[in-house]
């Protein structure tokens, strides 16, 4: 009996040294501005690749939706390239949430999952921080129940780009 527990024991611990290292839960994000219902995706891990660029950009032609480039390609529809889409992540992956026209900022659905999948850092000026007493309405609340990130931003007048936030998967 010994011996069978242990084999068992030792069978369990092996599959779970040759799993994923880590499974992290997927990410759910939106415009603090536009969202929850539109400018919305979902970041979600997967196995394998190569790390790439991801940029997350808010343009003041729309409201409605974010426009995502990986390694410097428009995202297809299905992966980023239209609203509601999720977006397969790597680990090394650079993301960047730009904001280059109109009002827009990021709100995480759910502190721990953003910060259990990315290393986040907000850009020079800014602040990433609880945004659950600013984003109260009952589509805000089914969206997510801790809300984090930054909140609506103005574009900066005649162009330019601003980094809302930065993260690399972890």
């Amino acid at each position: 009996m010994k011996r069978g527990l242990l084999a068992l024991l030792a069978g369990f611990f092996f599959l779970a040294l040759s799993g994923p290292a880590f499974a992290a839960d997927d990410v759910k994000f939106a415009c603090s501005h536009h969202g929850p219902d539109l400018m919305r995706l979902t970041l979600k891990l997967e196995d394998k690749g190569d790390p790439q660029v991801i940029v997350i950009e808010g343009k003041g032609t729309s409201g409605t939706q974010w426009f995502v480039t990986i390694n410097n390609k428009p995202a297809e529809s299905g992966n980023g390239g239209a609203d509601g889409d999720t977006i397969k992540v790597r680990k090394g992956d650079t993301i960047i949430w730009v904001l280059t026209g109109a009002n827009h900022g990021v709100a995480f659905a759910k502190k721990s999952a953003a910060e259990a999948m990315l290393d986040l850092k907000a850009g020079a000026t800014l602040k990433l921080e609880d945004l659950s007493t600013d984003l109260t309405s009952c589509p805000w609340k089914n969206f997510g129940d801790a809300l984090w990130g930054i909140k609506k931003m103005d574009a900066v007048k005649g162009g330019g780009t601003i980094i809302m936030v930065t993260g690399t998967v972890k």
